[in-house]
């Protein structure tokens, strides 16, 4: 399990004052005791909780009836009483006097203890509330409990979010949610907080909206600040509480002011892109069905953000390989997140396209889709993070990235065709799409390439008869083959067989044809800086013949201003900590660059 590190600034500058566990509450506690008064009873869903005895000196007492408070909720719950929603906040606010009693030099193990029920019970309550429809979360004051003076409503305070509050829908809880199959990683981090998701519904209200999901997810992690004077301290019963439940970004705050004490943020980054993942394959397996239905699905391929839109940050472009998407980086994308500083110039988008469709085809809707961004989101081309867009291609994904930077000039038609484009007769739509296809220039905002596992000449031999039988399932996109059936039909002779057999991304890449080798003298933009990672097995360089898929051979590229070599093979070099680490670097290096 990943440490968490405080951070330098662990204060938030907006978090109420903190109390200690005061004197005069253990006096007024005391007499409660003395009184005899019982353990605490459910209370009537309209009414104030009723405070039981306990002893407030002694921290154990306060753990005993916090959980206690807890097992009622769960009771409660069960039978479908909304009660449970205040038993369950009064289980939050007893293990937040636990913390306060606790020494602050006590053992590390007996307060993680107690942090744990302070979490597990917030946890509850929220779920329940929720269920209940006690919590709004996009309400300023979106939280109704019963307290000690009767129904009372707990201010939302929302921390470190790029969102804004009326982005804040529907709390997922961890449990709710598959751990996604790539992932390897563990992302739950240990600490103080309810770690939840939270769902955003897209309005398409701003041109943000354009490249969010129809719904996006994000992290959160709740905390709840009681007011222990109000509930149990001499203020008890007098006024009503001046709680707050804080909602934190995880991945830009790691750690928190609690019961005086500076102490880890809890957080669980699986969260957010395991919803996104189940929204995704809910409408079917789209790895699967962009392979052997590409022309189905060629209407999904969209560059997607992980996070509104931010001015001045630079994009990070990540692009899948074959029978993938982007779920596959989950686990670089989590650590790139929590790398400090890492946020605060980059935004992370991937690009989802169904790789059964042809090279060509998938690579020209990628660049649509950065222009369409550009003209969207930075329209004046003034925008310094805009105008040095990153792209990381893995594997297939790679290939792509090289076609948004290369320059086509007429190499790629001669492929084609044996005339001139000018000169064949074709319908405008027609027309239209093979200047898509075979001519376009480098996109001139996009400045760094870092090629992963990129097969620049194709995969190894070993794989041509897997490609072939693969091959058989795919069924090619209906306009595709209407517009070389249009072609040959109106301008006889005038296709070559290539065209005519226009290849899959499986077959361009396993299959020793000419579209590589043609890619693969096309000149680079030289502004962008190029970079590729590669990897060599298990056996170390001196031994190694490439990753088991692509050759050494392959993935060199001459123009590349660095090449690294990772101990890793095809199917794990995306997810291995010194690719991530190289990814890092090498982004950071070039920002620095473009910002001197």
């Amino acid at each position: 399990m990943p440490r968490v590190v405080p951070s330098e600034s662990p204060r938030f500058p907006h978090s109420p004052p903190r109390r200690r566990f005061r004197p005069v509450w253990l006096g007024v506690l005391a007499a409660a005791l003395a009184c005899g008064c019982s353990a605490i009873e459910p209370m009537a869903s309209a009414g104030p909780p009723e405070i039981g005895a306990f002893a407030s000196h002694h921290r154990d007492s306060l753990v005993s009836q916090a959980k206690r408070t807890r097992a009622e909720g769960r009771k409660l719950e069960r039978r479908g009483e909304a009660v449970c929603v205040d038993r369950y906040y009064m289980a939050v606010v007893l293990a937040t006097a636990a913390m306060e009693a606790a020494p602050i030099a006590g053992d590390d193990a007996d307060l993680a203890k107690i942090r744990d029920l302070y979490n597990e019970s917030l946890g509850d309550c929220l779920r329940a509330a929720q269920t209940m429809g006690r919590l709004d979360p996009r309400a300023r004051v979106g939280l109704a409990v019963n307290g000690p003076t009767g129904l009372m409503t707990v201010p939302i305070a929302r921390l470190g979010f790029v969102w804004g509050p009326e982005d804040f829908g529907r709390l997922i809880a961890p449990e709710e949610v598959s751990r996604i199959r790539s992932s390897r990683a563990c992302h739950e981090y240990p600490g103080l907080g309810a770690a939840v998701g939270v769902e955003r519904p897209n309005p398409r209200a701003s041109a943000s909206d354009a490249f969010l999901p129809r719904v996006s997810v994000f992290n959160a992690t709740a905390a709840l600040r009681p007011d222990l004077d109000a509930w149990l301290g001499a203020a008890a019963g007098q006024r009503p509480p001046a709680d707050v439940l804080e909602l934190i970004d995880p991945l830009r705050e790691r750690t928190i002011t609690f019961a005086s004490r500076i102490q880890p943020l809890a957080a669980n980054l699986e969260v957010a892109n395991g919803r996104l993942h189940e929204i995704q394959e809910a409408m079917g397996p789209f790895a699967v069905a962009g392979f052997t239905y590409p022309g189905q699905m060629l209407d999904q391929a969209e560059i997607l953000m992980l996070e509104p839109f931010q001015p001045g940050k630079i994009p990070v472009v990540f692009i899948h390989g074959l029978l993938a998407d982007p779920f596959i980086f989950n686990d670089m994308i989590i650590a790139l997140q929590r790398s400090p500083g890492f946020l605060d110039r980059f935004q992370i988008w991937t690009y989802r396209y169904p790789t059964g469709a042809t090279l060509l085809r998938v690579a020209s809707i990628l660049r649509r889709e950065i222009q369409d961004a550009t003209a969207a989101l930075d329209p004046s081309g003034t925008d310094p993070g805009m105008q040095n867009m990153a792209l990381v291609g893995y594997s297939l994904g790679g290939l792509l990235a090289r076609l948004q930077v290369s320059s086509s000039g007429d190499e790629l038609w001669r492929l084609m065709s044996n005339r001139p484009l000018e000169e064949l007769r074709l319908s405008e739509d027609s027309r239209s799409m093979a200047r898509d296809l075979f001519f376009f220039e480098p996109l001139p905002n996009v400045r760094q390439v870092i090629f992963l596992a990129t097969p620049h000449d194709g995969a190894s031999p070993a794989l041509r008869g897997t490609a072939r039988f693969a091959s058989r399932f795919i069924r090619r996109p209906a306009d595709t083959k209407e517009f070389i059936a249009e072609a040959d039909a109106a301008n006889p002779g005038a296709l070559t067989d290539t065209a005519r057999n226009l290849p899959s991304s499986i077959e361009a890449i396993a299959q020793r044809g000419p579209l590589l080798p043609t890619i693969r003298r096309l000149p680079i933009n030289p502004q962008t800086s190029l970079e590729t990672i590669a990897g060599i097995g298990v056996l170390g360089p001196r031994h190694s013949k490439g990753d088991l898929v692509v050759p050494h051979t392959s993935s060199h590229l001459d123009e590349a201003d660095a090449e690294f070599w990772i101990r890793a093979v095809h199917n794990n070099i995306y997810y291995k900590d010194a690719t991530i680490a190289t990814i890092r670097r090498l982004l950071v290096e070039r920002a620095n660059g473009a910002t001197r």
